[in-house]
């Protein structure tokens, strides 16, 4: 019975995808000196200074995937190290994880999806890639699980028409508002679009997280909210 309730399209379990880097043996002894346990944090830090810290885990490559929010810490790519407890290591390009729909092969068949499904996620409606797993799951970037306002579960959403989103060429933009790139909305943003003096024009169904939502009400950032 609990298989079949966690196949229900409308009671699909979220699962959070947080930043992580990725260590072979050598990186993690090279940073570590000692073998990883599975409970280490790295900080990510760029011209001296520690823009944020993220969980660890074994791979058989130097890799390092960043969640928006830990994303939007950081200026640009270049100079980023890994520092540990013991030593300092260059970082690879990190990747943007992505949020996406885990489904079983079976089931992917029986509710014919295809690449691409729309999800409920809370109040929100998103479209994200379909994977073939062994369990069926939403796996959702932390960022917009709090702006969905952290939900357990979400529910898929057939036959949901999305609408093409707007050329930047066809879109003429008054210089005093800022538009965000990206389906999230971060304190970040708020901060420089009130350094620039400019309101951000939130687009439909994007995300703002906890903190930058709050951050723009205090300061009056949001145009037309």
């Amino acid at each position: 019975m609990a298989a079949t309730t966690t196949m229900a399209p409308d009671a699909i379990p979220v699962r959070q995808l947080a930043s992580v880097a990725t260590l072979p043996p050598d990186a993690a002894q090279h940073l570590f000196g000692v073998p990883l346990r599975g409970s280490e944090r790295v900080a990510l830090v760029q011209l001296g200074q520690t823009r944020t810290h993220v969980a660890v885990q074994p791979g058989a490559a130097l890799a390092l995937q960043l969640d928006c929010l830990d994303a939007s810490s950081i200026s640009t790519p270049s100079r980023l190290r890994l520092q540990g407890p013991v030593g300092v290591l260059p970082t690879p390009r990190p990747q943007r994880l992505r949020s996406s729909l885990t489904v079983p092969e079976g089931l992917k068949a029986a509710w014919r999806l295809g690449d691409e499904a729309a999800v409920g996620l809370g109040p929100l409606a998103i479209q994200v890639p379909v994977a073939v797993g062994n369990e069926l799951a939403m796996n959702v970037e932390r960022a917009v699980w709090l702006g969905a306002g952290s939900p357990e579960t979400a529910r898929w959403l057939p036959q949901t028409e999305w609408s093409r989103e707007p050329d930047p060429e066809e879109v003429r933009v008054d210089p005093r508002t800022a538009i965000i790139a990206g389906r999230v909305v971060t304190e970040t943003d708020v901060r420089q679009a009130r350094l620039r003096r400019q309101r951000i024009q939130l687009a439909p169904g994007q995300i703002v997280t906890p903190a930058a939502r709050s951050l723009a009400r205090e300061w009056d950032v949001f145009a037309d909210v």
